[in-house]
This record gives C-alpha cells, structure tokens and sequence, in this order.
C-alpha cells in the first residue's frame, strides 16, 4: 500500500488495510459473499498469523521488540496488545479491467420452488403473498417469514438512493474509447418471476464438486437463470442480472459447508470446468440461498439481526446479502472472468481490486460486525453497516460498499449511512 493511501485515516483504518495484502489472481470461479462467520475467521486467522506473534503461528525477530515485520510500530503487536473489537474494511481503491459494467441495471427476481410442496419446514404455515412492485406484480403461495416480499420491496425500492448512487463512479469505455458511468435509476427492478413449473427440489441434492450437468449446483442454478431469459424475452443481457432466489428446504446445498451466503457469476463456455457449456453464454447471475436456512451451531450467519433487533431484523441478512450481489454485479457482470491467455487474454471482468480481487461489496463485507461473537448490532464505526430508506420509504439493513473517491480518494466504504466524517 502506497504511503497516499494512508492519508486521512485512523490509525485502526491502517491496521485493517494490511487485511487485504495477499495477492490473488483474477479466476473464472463463481464470486462467493462469505457468510460472517467466514469473515470472522479469515479475519482473526491474520491477526493471529501477522499480528499477535508469538501467540499466533508466527514467530518473532529478535528482541528487544517482537515485530513481525509486517506492520511498523505502533501497530504491531508492540502496540496492539488484544484484537480489535470488530471487522474491518480492506482498504485499497478497485481497478477497471476493461469488461462492461451494466451503466443501466435492471434486476430480475426469480423465486424458484416457493410453491412448490416441501420447499419450506413443516412447521411453518404458508400464506399466498401478493407481491405489486411498479409494474411487476406476482403472488407468492408462500412465504411465511415474509422474506420474498422483503426482497422484492428492497430490489424496487433501492433505486436512486444514496447508497445505490455509490456505483455511479465506476465506468465501463465505448467503442471510441469514452467513459459511460453507472447510472442509479429510481426503477431497477425489470421483472418478477414465481417460477413453480421448473421442479426445484433437486438442487438440494447436487453438489458444487460434481462434474457439470444436472447434479453439479451451479449448473442447474445456471440452467434456471437461461430460463429466466427465455421467460422474461430479455435482449439487453448486458444490463441484466438474474436473481435466483431459493426457499430453504430447496436452498444452495453448499452455502454453509463453503462458507458463503450468495454469489453472482457469468455463464461462458468452457470455464470452470465447463460447468456452463450448452448454457445461453453472457448472463449475469446471482445465486441467493435462503439466508434465514444458514446456520451454525444454532446461530445464523448470513445477518439476521445483524443491524436491527426489532421483528423486521429478523431479515436484515436478505437485504444485506442481496444488495452486496446485486452492486458487484453492476460493477463487475463479468465475475472476473478472463478468455484466453498472455499476450491474447480478453478481460471480461469489470472493477476489482488488483491486490486481492475483492469487488466493491467484498471489501466491505460485514464491516462493524463483533469480531469475538460474530453477532450484531455493529459497532459505530466508519463504514459499518446499517439501514438505508428505500425510495417509498420502508427500512432495509445494507453494507457498505467500496467507494474510490472517499477519504480524498484514497477511498474507504460508503453509503449505509455510516460514512467516513468530512470536514
């Protein structure tokens, strides 16, 4: 990190952006939001390897001060005896690798299998949800913890607020070589589909490692999205992102085995194994999980409750994880992809950052979260997360997401309300 990155910020913001410093390069795997506790492990696993030597796994230069050589003093563990008290963002502005960016996003909503029998416990009564979203109207025959209306609200009432505007920044170049920013309309969400036709059940019986075809898991997720195309006669795929959003007993089988709470990717042939060969290429996709049905030793770990106690908290993690796809893939459709190789390699990625791959929402995830409980509420700390007010007004829990022009462009999380202080 370049000594003008540091320029205007705390000294525990310093500390945090030494989080980020192994280097990874850009792949054509899916892009996975860690679930927090993923966060929360990653995070104290380089405190205690970087930082806390010799109580962590390295071990210390000579006295008379035990640096590990990778932060200078105070920051060390000379001067930080105990972990900081929270996650923290991973500093250091994104990169433009060439690919598109969707500078007028539509988000189309895939509820797959809510209807369909067994896709929720038996324990839960299901109630059919009217759904009337702008133009888009769908009924849900079930929805017992009002998690797909949540969602369809947030998707319509996103639009034009300060936290979506972040992505107006970021760029993608034309045919003459000019920039075309982000825009932020009021109205991105394109279409609702209950999808009760295409049997769901069997995606809780496939598996990430099998080979591709119907039991591999992302390519049936893949298969449902090219429906999606079909269904909703989309023409603009560069703009579109497909949402598909599974009930719990039809969830994303690998979720909490791997340790994230959704992913977005991009379908091309002959990447990833061939998971996507046969499949409509050029779709940008994401893969939304249940996120009440991701637990652990009997705690959630895709955000309920993660900013607000209250009932509605109960489905902060939906919004949270939701939004944290659907701005990655406003700023990065391509998923990271690259064709090719050396002098001949075509970048299909859009923004990311170069030392470690992060995209906007990665740098950000989970920031103000308890890095000891892994539990909200956050902690008030610059860029945590927090709750915006959609464009009708309701609540909804987000992250921050990574913005290049804050801290005088040395850049750091914005717009969930919990900014950096200016002036």
């Amino acid at each position: 990190m370049k000594r003008r990155s540091l320029r205007g910020l705390t000294a525990t913001t310093v500390v945090a952006a030494f989080l980020g410093c192994g280097a990874v390069a850009a792949s054509a795997k899916p892009i996975l939001m860690p679930t927090l506790q993923k966060e929360v492990q990653a995070q104290r696993a380089y405190w205690q390897q970087h930082v806390f030597a010799p109580a962590g796994s390295l071990q210390p230069p000579a006295p008379p001060c035990p640096e590990n050589g990778m932060l200078p003093s105070p920051f060390s563990n000379c001067g930080l005896p105990e972990f900081p008290a929270t996650t923290l963002p991973t500093l250091g502005n994104m990169a433009y690798y060439g690919g598109h960016v969707q500078t007028t996003p539509k988000e189309y909503l895939v509820f797959w299998g809510w209807g369909e029998s067994g896709a929720f416990p038996a324990s839960q009564t299901c109630a059919s949800e009217n759904l009337t979203e702008g133009s888009s109207t769908a009924t849900l025959a079930c929805d017992p913890d009002g998690a797909g209306k949540y969602m369809a609200d947030f998707v319509q009432q996103m639009g034009g607020t300060n936290w979506a505007g972040v992505q107006t920044q970021y760029y993608d170049t034309d045919s003459s070589g000019s920039k075309v920013n982000i825009t932020n309309p009021s109205e991105q969400l394109a279409g609702i589909w209950v999808d009760d036709t295409n049997d769901a059940s069997s995606l809780a019986k496939t598996s990430s490692s099998n080979p591709p075809g119907a039991t591999n898991t992302y390519t049936d997720l893949a298969q449902e999205a090219a429906r999606a195309v079909t269904h909703f006669g989309i023409t603009d795929l560069a703009n579109s992102n497909i949402i598909i959003a599974q009930p719990p007993n039809f969830s994303d089988p690998n979720a909490l085995s791997t340790g994230y709470c959704a992913f977005h990717d991009y379908t091309l042939p002959n990447v990833e194994g061939g998971i996507y060969n046969g499949i409509q290429p050029d779709i940008s996709w994401t893969n939304m999980p249940y996120a009440l049905a991701i637990n652990s030793n009997g705690s959630n770990v895709c955000g309920e409750n993660a900013v607000n106690s209250d009932a509605r908290g109960k489905l902060d993690g939906f919004s949270i994880v939701l939004g944290h796809e659907i701005e990655e893939t406003v700023t990065d459709p391509g998923a990271e992809d690259v064709i090719g190789t050396g002098t001949s390699a075509q970048q299909i990625g859009g923004w990311y950052d170069a030392l470690d791959a992060n995209e906007n929402g990665d740098k950000c995830a989970w920031v103000g979260e308890n890095l000891l409980t892994a539990q909200g509420p956050p902690e008030p700390i610059p860029g945590a997360i927090g709750n915006i007010t959609g464009n009708a007004g309701d609540r909804f829990a987000v992250q921050s997401l990574w913005s290049n022009d804050s801290a005088g462009g040395a850049g750091y999380c914005a717009g969930a309300g919990t900014d950096l202080p200016t002036g």
